[in-house]
């Protein structure tokens, strides 16, 4: 069952569309195709494009019960995944799965857990970036790592090609996974909780065009203000 919305939802979803071995069998996404906006609707474009069940789980149209309904009614299922997703999972959701419940959060975990990854460490100007998949638990992104991918990182190249980089990132982890799902998860190992950093939302704008170090700048600026 996978969870899923914007640019890195679509992501995970095409990784999982490419394994011969994994069948989906429900995606929950928000949408909406009256609003004018090219990234808000991917996930759902590619799952109705692929023949798959889908549900609009934006919190306004979807009740708390109706959301657990949702997840429940399909019976038995092995994995939840979940990637760049905007509701908290229960205690009771998260343990449904037969084997595990995952998510691919953008980041190096513990480093940069929330909602602004990827803005954050470029705003710091970190040298290198990646992707985690680990454990869903009810504390946001401290479950434990399964595996990490990461890239070096040039200061000149610009948000939009390092988000799409960290798309990549998270297409090889999901498809890395489930080549040996189970020895990935017995070998899963814990974050060091001491080390985490947040990922908060920034107090300024920035464009796919906007370079590392226009990033930065706009950060220094802010700061000085």
């Amino acid at each position: 069952m996978y969870f899923g919305t914007w640019g890195y939802g679509r992501a995970g979803l095409e990784a999982l569309l490419t394994l011969e071995e994994v069948e989906i069998v429900k995606v929950f996404t928000k949408w909406d195709l009256a609003v004018e906006n090219e990234y808000l609707n991917q996930v759902y474009k590619l799952a109705i494009h692929n023949g798959l069940e889908v549900v609009n789980s934006d919190k306004g149209s979807l009740s708390g019960a109706d959301f657990r309904l949702a997840i429940l009614e399909k019976g038995n299922f092995d994995f939840l995944i979940s990637c760049c997703y905007d509701r908290i999972f229960s205690g009771f959701i998260i343990s449904s799965p037969g084997i595990a419940a995952l998510n691919v959060h953008p980041s190096l975990l513990p480093l940069y857990r929330g909602v602004k990854p990827l803005e954050n460490a470029l705003a710091n100007g970190d040298t290198d970036i990646g992707v985690t998949l680990h454990e869903l638990i009810t504390e946001i992104d401290a479950g434990d790592i399964i595996l990490q991918t990461s890239s070096i990182i040039d200061h000149q190249s610009n948000f939009g090609e390092l988000y799409g980089l960290q798309c990549n990132m998270i297409i090889y982890c999901l498809r890395k996974f489930f080549t040996d799902p189970k020895g990935f998860l017995a070998n899963r190992a814990p974050q060091d909780h001491k080390a985490s950093t947040e990922a908060p939302r920034l107090s300024f704008t920035i464009k796919d065009s906007d370079t590392v170090h226009d990033i930065m700048r706009k950060k220094k600026r802010m700061e000085l203000t």
